[in-house]
Formats: C-alpha cells, structure tokens, sequence
C-alpha cells in the first residue's frame, strides 16, 4: 500500500509539472515578454541611479549616570535598566534635534532639508547594549560625514542640556517638596508630644513596667486592709454582745453615749426627772385633775417634747430608739463601753473606705493596664513615622546638595564611540544582486502572466482537462498539422498509405484500432456519428480520414455527410454534391444510386446533398431510420459527419438511430461551457457517447497518439479494453 500510495502522488507530481510546462509552452511569448521588460526594467533602473553612501557613527548611551535619584520621592529614569531605546532613538531623529544640527553656521547644509535628513537617516540598538548605531545615507560621500559629525555633535550638547535639565527639575521638585516633608515631621512631633503629655508617658516599656509594680501593691494593700477589717468586726461583735449583756443595744447605746454628752438635753433630761418626782408627791395628795396635777403635767409634757426634738436634732430618725430614762440614768461603764463600740465602728467604717478607696485604683490601674498594648502600638506609630519623616526630610536635603554638584557638571551621559567615517564604496545600487533580482521577478512576472492568460481563458487546452471534463473514454488524440486539411482536396487523389509514416496518420491508425476493439467488444459498434461542440473543430477531416483508413483495413466503410446545413465532406474528398442524404430522403431514388467511390473500392461516400428546407424533419423521418438499417447490413462501418451540437438539433435527430456518438473536441476551440452544454443536449436526448476524440493536439502538450498503448497496439488486458468500452448514457 505505502509503495502504491508514493506512485501515485509521484504520478500527481508529473502530472502538476507537465501541467505547468504545457501552460509555459502555450504562453511563452508573453511569459518571456514580461520577463525581458520586467528584467529591462530592473537593469535600467539599477544602472541609472545615482549611486549612494553611508557613513556610521556608534553613540553609548548612560555611560554613568551622573543625576543621582531622588530617593524616590520623583519619578525618574534608571539608565542602566534600560534595555529598549526606542524613546532616545525617536528623540535623536526628532525635528527639533535635526534642524539644529544642520543649521546655520553649517553653510554646507543649506540645500537639505529636516524632513530629507529624517528620511535618509537610520538608527538602530545593538542587540541589549546602551549602543546605538547611527547611520546617514547620501549621494555625497562627504555630506554624509558632515551630517553625521553635525548630529554627534549636537546630541553630545543634548544629553549635557538634558542633565542639566534633569538636576535643575530635581532640585525645583526638592524645593516644593522639602517645606511638606518638614511640615510632616513637625505635625508628627507635636503629635507625639502631645500623647506624652497626655498619659504621662516618657516611654512605653517603662510606664508599662511601673503599672505593672502599681498593680502589685494595690494587691498587697487590699490584703492588708482585709485582715485588719476582719479583726475590727470581730471586736466590734464582742463590744455589742457586752453591751447587750449590760442591757443595752448597741445602736441605742451609741445614741444614748451621743444624747448625754449634749448639757442642753442633759438639764432637760433632770427637769423631767424633777418634775416626776412632784408629779408623783401631788398624785397622793390630789387626784389627777386636780389643777396642781394637772400644771406639772402640763410642764411633764412640754420638757418631754422639748426632749424629743432636741434628739430629733442631734440624731436624726434614731431618736426614736431614745429612752429618755436610760439618757438621765446613763453609767460611767455604760460610756465606757460606748466609746469603745463608737471607737469600733469609726475605725471599721474608715478601714472599709479604705479597701473601697484601693479597689478603685486596682480597676483604674486594670484599664491602664490594658491600655498599654494599644498605647505601646500608637507610640511605636508615631515615632516610627517621626523617623522615617525626619530620614525624608534629612533625604532631601542630602540630595539637593548632590543635585546642586550635578547640575554644575560638564560630563555629557552620551558618548561618541565612534566618530563618523568617510565611506569609499557606495552601497547602492547593487549591480549583481539588483540584476538577479530583476532576473527572478521578470521570471515570476512571466510565469504570473502565462498563469493568468491560462486563467482567464476558459477554452479547453489540455487533453487531461478534456476527460475530467467530459467524463468520457478518450479514443484517440489527433495531432496538428501544418496547414488546414479541411476545404483542401486531396492532391493528385494519392493514396492515403503514402502518409503511414505522419503523426496523422498513425494517431488516425490508433483510433481506428480502438474502434475495430470497441466493436469487439460490443459486437454492435458499426454506425458511428461524429460531432463537436461548436463548428470548425475537424469533426469532418476525421470523419473522412478514418473512413479511409479503416477502409484500408479492409473494412467495409460509407462514410455519409450528415451536415445537410453546411456540407464539407465532398469538398475535402474532391467531389460533387448533385445528389446525396437529402435527395435520398425526399425521392425515391435509392441510395446505393448515390454513393460515390473515393480513393479505393472499399471506401463509399454519399454527400449531404441539395439542402432542404427542413433537415432536422428529414433526420428524424422514419425514412432516415431504414438507410440506417440498410447500411447496418452492407456495411462494416457507417460514418456519419453531422453538425455542432449547439444551435441546432441535427445531431439528436439522428442520435438514437446510431450505435454510438463520438465527441470531437478541437484544443483551443470550444469553451467548458460550450462542451459541458452540448454532453448536456445529448445526455437529455438519450443518446449513446462512445467517446470523445482530441483534435488539435501540439506536441507541447506532452500527448502519444494513441489511447493506452502504442499506435496501432490493441489494448493488453481487460481493464485496458474496459477504458474504451462504449458509454451508454441511456440506450
């Protein structure tokens, strides 16, 4: 399979490359036309132009970056980061730059202008270097030195500007930077001044150490106060138990302590304690509302309610625990133990203040101290950003005073590697390769014209395109000759057997072959009608020619002109046409009355005949069918010359009367249209195509004359035979 699958693509090669030399062959006069004006053309142009020179300088570009940069604060170029110098290279071919340099003084530069100087100049970066290539072309070796030294000399000038430039934009931004950078870092230190202030802070980890301690004591204290409060309570239970033991409750107590400390209250108190004592001596003398009775009661009652709100005064709401006879009565062991219960509670009462007073500094000292992460996290801000504003500000003043320096530079960034030479050699134009250039595109020029020609036409050319197009067995490929055989008599009526030896003759030969094999093979091939697509195409020198070559064979042939609208077939054999087909058709004079013999005695002829108002009527008579019959049974072979397919019906008339159709296709005569729409007419009419036959072929095309084989070989297998087999489109 791979070896048969390499033949046929090798075969489709040979195929393309015979296809394209039969293109050329067909075309050569125009192909080697344009090739000769397309090549004429080149070579003039290439010898009448003025030669050109260049001349080359090589610039580096940020040797040394002498502009420091300004810590970040301005957006500024890094030179040695800087691979693509595209920028620097538009800037260098820029208007402004080249009309400086070719300006006044420069009297030489007078008759150039910017726009001719851009155009003629070319730039170009070595691979990733800092290096540009810097080249100039003109028709004057010396101008274009000049150029290039006047460039170099005013891009040398406007890198130092550009530095100068660069340094003075700096220090301006420094300028307008430096008072908000010191504006910052004094807002930053008040900022942290202020907090200090605030919470007493110097430094974080210190305060944070001395709260901590703070924490610890408050601790240490509230346990201290706790013990001795627990001692006091339990001194002051046992003070109020003997209190109670002696009669006395406690809280009464105290008041009665407080009550008999106070001598307005004690002197009321001994009144009443003098006026009970009469009131008492009067009730056994009198009765209770005697007058004397009832006056020191009257006085009872007034020192009583003098009593009461005089304790109302001192005490408060506990005067009602009063009893005004224990406050006249009151001991000097009762004031003892009173004083010792009021010492009691005093100090009880100062301890428990005490302890409140402490366990408000631990919650105080608790919320500082948990502040202090987020004081420690706010002081560490501020003084982070009181550094990094004080490092801008002392920045800035640093590279103001290393601008400053670089502004007062003479070192220019750009250096002139190499200084522009004075070229001998122009470099255009270039004779030999613009002549094989010219050469190679008048060549493709030449083969495009041949290709369009060939495109443009859309008459058949290549028999190989004839049996693509027609789909037909290809029975043989006649040659062209030199001169027209058609409408030309035959000379002195010599044998046809004097031309065996033409190309003619033999591809004539060889369809006559494959039409005795066609035959054989059908056992019913014996009445054949040629036709064409259009007129002109050598249906009729065929028809004629292989009649006698086939009556040479020793067949029995008539070969008949079947063109009753313009006949030929006599012409070419050298005879009249008094009588013929249509004389036939519309008398009754037999036809063998109206054959005519030519060149030997086996070949018959019966020419078309006076034409008649209706052929196509007289081709389609029942008439016409019995000549058919009859001369099926004379003769081996009956030829039937018949007219072009398209614009009349002649040869579908008589098409389903004979054995077979053959197809005459002259190369360069008919379009595709023309033979796709005569198969097209005779399909539909239902008539037999036996084939199609090749005329006019050049030898250019490449073509044997024969079908298969060599001339005048029959085929060797069945398949071959099959090849020219008859195609029956519709029987």
């Amino acid at each position: 399979m791979e070896v048969k699958t390499e033949s046929v693509e090798t075969v489709q090669e040979e195929i393309n490359l015979f296809k394209l030399g039969s293109i050329l062959l067909r075309f050569w006069k125009t192909a080697l036309a344009v090739t000769t004006t397309v090549f004429a053309g080149g070579a003039a142009a290439t010898f009448l132009k003025t030669p050109e020179y260049e001349s080359e300088m090589l610039i580096l570009m940020y040797r040394e970056a002498s502009v420091p940069d300004v810590g970040g604060l301005q957006e500024t170029e890094n030179p040695k980061k800087k691979e693509n110098l595209s920028t620097e290279i538009e800037i260098l071919k820029s208007r402004s730059l080249v009309a400086k340099a070719i300006s006044p003084p420069e009297s030489s530069f007078d008759k150039l202008s910017v726009k001719e100087v851009i155009k003629n100049m070319s730039i170009r970066q070595v691979g990733d270097a800092d290096v540009l290539i810097v080249s100039y072309q003109d028709t004057n070796p010396q101008r274009a030195q000049k150029v290039l030294e006047a460039l170099s000399y005013t891009y040398v000038d406007y890198s130092i500007e550009r530095q100068r430039s660069q340094a003075t934009n700096a220090i301006q931004f420094i300028d307008e930077q430096l008072p908000k950078a010191q504006q910052a870092l004094n807002a930053t230190t008040s900022i942290l001044r202020s907090f200090r202030e605030r919470y007493g802070i110097v430094e974080p980890e210190a305060y944070a150490v001395q709260v901590s301690e703070l924490k610890q004591s408050l601790v240490q204290q509230e346990q201290e106060v706790e013990i001795a409060l627990s001692q006091t309570q339990r001194q002051l239970q046992e003070l109020r138990q003997q209190l109670q033991e002696a009669g006395q409750q406690p809280q009464a107590a105290l008041a009665n302590s407080v009550l008999s400390q106070d001598p307005y209250y004690q002197n009321l108190a001994n009144q009443l304690t003098q006026l009970e004592s009469e009131l008492a001596l009067e009730l056994t003398r009198f009765q209770d509302n005697h007058p004397a009775v009832e006056s020191l009661q009257l006085k009872r009652n007034q020192i009583q309610n003098l009593l009461q709100k005089r304790s109302q005064s001192i005490l408060g709401s506990a005067s009602s625990q009063i009893d005004i006879n224990q406050v006249v009565g009151y001991g000097e062991t009762r004031q003892t133990l009173t004083n010792q219960l009021l010492a009691l509670e005093t100090g009880l009462a100062a301890q428990e203040n005490q302890l409140e007073a402490i366990r408000k500094a631990q919650a105080e000292v608790a919320a500082q101290f948990q502040q202090i992460p987020q004081l420690q996290q706010v002081y560490t801000e501020l003084q982070r950003q009181l550094e990094v504003r004080s490092q801008a500000v002392n920045n800035l003043l640093e590279k103001r005073q290393e601008l400053q320096i670089a502004e007062a530079q003479e070192i220019a960034p750009w250096e002139i590697l190499e200084s522009p030479y004075l070229p001998e050699d122009p470099i255009s134009p270039n004779i030999k390769l613009n002549l094989l250039l010219a050469l190679l595109m008048g060549g493709l020029s030449g083969v495009g014209a041949a290709f369009l020609l060939e495109k443009l036409s859309q008459k058949v050319k290549q028999v190989e395109d004839l049996k693509q197009l027609t789909g037909l067995s290809l029975l043989g490929t006649i040659p062209r000759i030199r001169g027209h055989i058609v409408g030309a008599r035959i000379e002195e009526k010599r044998p046809l057997s004097s031309h065996q030896q033409s190309a003619f003759t033999e591809s004539l030969r060889s369809l006559a072959m494959n039409l005795r094999y066609l035959g054989a093979a059908t056992n019913r091939i014996k009445v054949l009608a040629f036709t064409s697509a259009m007129p002109s195409e050598g249906k009729t020198t065929i028809t004629y020619h292989l009649g006698a070559v086939l009556a040479e064979l020793g067949q029995r042939v008539l070969v008949v002109d079947g063109n009753l609208r313009q006949p030929t077939l006599h012409l070419l054999a050298g005879l009249p046409n008094h009588g013929g087909l249509s004389t036939a058709l519309t008398s009754d004079r037999p036809w063998y009355s109206l054959v005519q013999k030519v060149e030997t005695q086996s070949l018959d002829l019966i020419s078309s005949g006076p034409t008649p108002p209706n052929p196509v009527a007289l081709l389609n008579s029942q008439k016409m069918k019995q000549l058919f019959d009859e001369w099926r049974q004379t003769y081996d072979y009956v030829l039937i010359d018949t007219p072009a397919v398209v614009g009349v019906a002649d040869t579908q008339s008589v098409g389903s009367y004979v054995d077979g159709i053959i197809f005459v296709a002259g190369m360069e005569c008919s379009t595709h249209d023309d033979i796709t729409r005569s198969l097209e007419i005779l399909r539909s009419n239902h008539c037999t195509l036996a084939g199609v036959v090749a005329n006019f072929v050049s030898k250019k095309h490449g073509h044997t004359y024969s079908y298969g084989q060599s001339a005048g070989n029959p085929p060797q297998s069945e398949h071959e035979k099959s090849n020219v087999g008859l195609v029956r489109e519709s029987w």
